[in-house]
């Protein structure tokens, strides 16, 4: 098995996958439109692994066309969806065709769409307007000083505290009722009181409709971060107004995919790193009998398609670099 540290995680990723049932956003569908780990930040805690290329240059990563098929398809499988979520493998902001994919899956579809970001390029004005067209915006807020950004995000060298609160800022002026802020808890990283009430400071300047509390459950990219005690999250939801605690893993069952089950479970595990129960109920509800859908796991283990990462006891799954398929970035 191996271990948490995630630092060979592969470069490419489906534009599309799910759906993926959300405590905050119900059956999403996810859509990726930078490569993995390409990224503004490289926080200590993310999921994916550690940044491979930190940038804050904007550019067309992928041409629209074959994004929006990909979340064509998923929503033809998938009809009931409640989100199309761009989410991204990296900050889903550095693609410069953000807006026109938003505007494509709007034009061809009457749900709501949400933006996942970590909000470090919102001081750009147009990385604002293709912003503003989400009906919900998550932005990252989870630090309240330079030290703490830094220690905990580590940004591109162009990147200060300042210059990302002034970005939040101004969008929030205009559209802080689609904002739904997130604030990642960290142990002795941004847990402590004097942190938690400068992070509770700014979310009082910003006004955003929710802020939501979460924590680094699944395998983080430094394997020495650790989620927070039980009393930090109280003392959170007592410093950072109108906070709502996320830090528990989440327990609902993953839907599965008839079409084919394996490269779903697969694609999935690319972003959204899945416990071994939530592997096989994707299996499970494809079809599969409890044996086929063990043995299948086993066999994605063995060759490679997927991970098994040890997290505190518990296996995670995530994408290997023998799971890349058609319709990634290269």
């Amino acid at each position: 098995m191996a271990s948490e540290d995630q630092t060979e995680q592969p470069c490419d990723q489906a534009f599309a996958f799910g759906p993926v049932p959300s405590r905050r956003l119900g059956m999403s569908i996810g859509v990726n439109v930078v490569p993995r780990k390409v990224c503004s930040y490289n926080c200590v805690y993310c999921q994916l692994g550690r940044t491979t290329k930190l940038t804050v240059e904007r550019r067309v990563y992928t041409q629209t066309d074959p994004v929006v098929q990909a979340v064509r398809d998923k929503l033809a499988q998938a009809p009931h969806t409640d989100y199309v979520t761009v989410v991204g493998d990296g900050e889903p902001t550095l693609a410069s065709n953000l807006g026109e994919v938003r505007g494509r899956i709007a034009s061809e579809w009457s749900g709501r769409t949400a933006l996942l970001t970590n909000g470090s390029l919102l001081w750009m004005s147009e990385v604002r307007s293709a912003a503003a067209g989400f009906d919900i915006v998550l932005p990252t807020i989870s630090a309240g000083d330079q030290a703490t950004f830094r220690r905990l995000h580590r940004p591109h060298v162009s990147l200060s505290f300042e210059r990302c609160v002034r970005g939040l800022k101004s969008f929030c002026s205009e559209h802080a009722d689609k904002i739904w802020a997130e604030v990642m808890l960290v142990r002795e990283v941004n847990d402590s009181t004097r942190s938690l009430r400068a992070i509770g400071a700014l979310i009082k300047e910003l006004h955003p409709a929710e802020v939501h509390l979460t924590a680094p459950i699944r395998p983080p990219s430094v394997s020495t971060i650790q989620p927070p005690m039980r009393d930090s999250v109280e003392l959170a939801l007592s410093e950072i107004p109108g906070s709502v605690d996320f830090t528990r893993p989440e327990a609902s069952e993953m839907p599965g995919s008839r079409a084919d089950p394996v490269r779903h479970l697969i694609d999935i595990a690319g972003t959204h790193p899945l416990r071994r129960a939530q592997a096989l109920d994707v299996l499970a509800n494809s079809g599969m009998s409890g044996r086929e859908a063990d043995e299948a796991l086993d066999s994605l283990v063995r060759s490679a398609a997927v991970i098994a990462l040890d997290r505190q006891g518990e296996v995670f799954y995530v994408r290997g670099r023998q799971g890349a398929g058609r319709n990634t970035f290269k």
